[in-house]
Parts: structure tokens; C-alpha cells; sequence
């Protein structure tokens, strides 16, 4: 090939693969790999036509730089794919219709940790899917202990005032009555 023009097709690739080197800085796996084929096919056509050693040398050159920008893609990871929002999750509504779902044993547990204080009311965790839900009992001394539904155990935070993840207050005699109703 007539050295000008091998050269200008030389110094075409080459900077196709600086091109390639910066969206490989970039992390753009997918450009790179479009990038990188479409100089592989431009050396494709320039190898056959490289005449005397410093052309082919040239060639062979170019080849082993194609090869570090291809190995450098490999490395490069996919983008993540966007995350799929998720439907806000629906908080359970306690009734005393929904309390006579949750078993007996339950109740039993939560009706003893009211003990026999009569001014006694429990508030239901309002997450979850409503089978041992946690619980929190204000006592008539206005002291307040929170519970977890699937042990019964007290637990060190009870729920914040005001906050939508805790039911209306169920009285100690609305419990006795769903309990022994069962």
C-alpha cells in the first residue's frame, strides 16, 4: 500500500482506539465493544494491504493494542439496570373483626402481658402480613412496653406517638371478649 495512505488509515485507528480508551474511562461497556468491532474490521481491511516489514510491523502493532482495549472491555461491568419501584405495601386495618382472626394462643399471650390491669389498651403493628404482629400495650399507670409478636418478648423501643405503623387502642375488655368468644 502507498505509504501515505497506509499511514492516514494507521493514524484513523488509532484514534478510534483513543475514542475507545475514553469510553473505556467512562465505563461504557456497551460503546467500547460497538467501537472496538468497528476498528477490528477497519485493521481487518488494512492487514492484507500492509507492504514491507514496517507496514506489517505496524499492523502487528495496532493488533496487540486492539487486543488491551478488548481485554480492558471484558473487564468492564454491565449498568445496572434501573430498580423496579415497588407498590407502597398497604397497612393492615385492626378491627375486632380482624383480632378474631389472629389465633388463640396469640391472644392468650397478649391478653397475659396486659395482666389484670383493666385500664390496660393494646395498639397492633399495622406492617407485615398480620399473623404475629407486634404489639404495644399502654397500662393505666400510663407506662408503655412494646412486644414482639412472633416471642411475646418485650422490646427495648416501643412505637413513637403519632406514627401510622401502630392501630387504634383496643381496650383489655375488647381483648377478654374476642378471646373467650373463641
Amino acid at each position: 500500500m502507498e505509504p501515505d495512505k497506509f499511514r492516514e488509515s494507521r493514524r484513523a485507528i488509532n484514534r478510534l482506539c483513543k475514542g475507545i480508551d475514553l469510553l473505556i474511562e467512562q465505563k461504557e461497556r456497551e460503546a467500547s465493544k460497538k467501537g472496538h468491532i468497528e476498528v477490528s474490521s477497519q485493521l481487518d481491511i488494512l492487514k492484507p494491504q500492509a507492504k514491507g516489514e514496517i507496514q506489517k510491523r505496524s499492523v502487528k502493532n495496532l493488533g496487540i493494542k486492539l487486543k488491551g482495549l478488548s481485554t480492558l472491555i471484558a473487564k468492564l461491568k454491565p449498568k445496572k439496570k434501573p430498580a423496579i419501584k415497588k407498590e407502597p405495601k398497604i397497612a393492615i386495618v385492626w378491627d375486632e373483626e380482624r383480632l378474631g382472626q389472629l389465633s388463640t394462643a396469640f391472644l392468650g399471650k397478649v391478653f397475659k402481658n396486659m395482666g389484670d390491669d383493666k385500664n390496660a389498651m393494646v395498639c397492633f403493628g399495622t406492617t407485615g402480613k398480620g399473623i404475629r404482629p407486634s404489639y404495644q400495650i399502654e397500662f393505666g399507670n400510663n407506662e408503655t412496653k412494646a412486644f414482639t409478636g412472633s416471642g411475646h418478648k418485650p422490646q427495648v423501643k416501643s412505637f413513637s406517638p403519632g406514627t401510622k405503623n401502630i392501630s387504634q387502642p383496643f381496650s383489655h375488655e375488647a381483648i377478654d371478649s374476642i378471646l373467650h368468644g373463641k
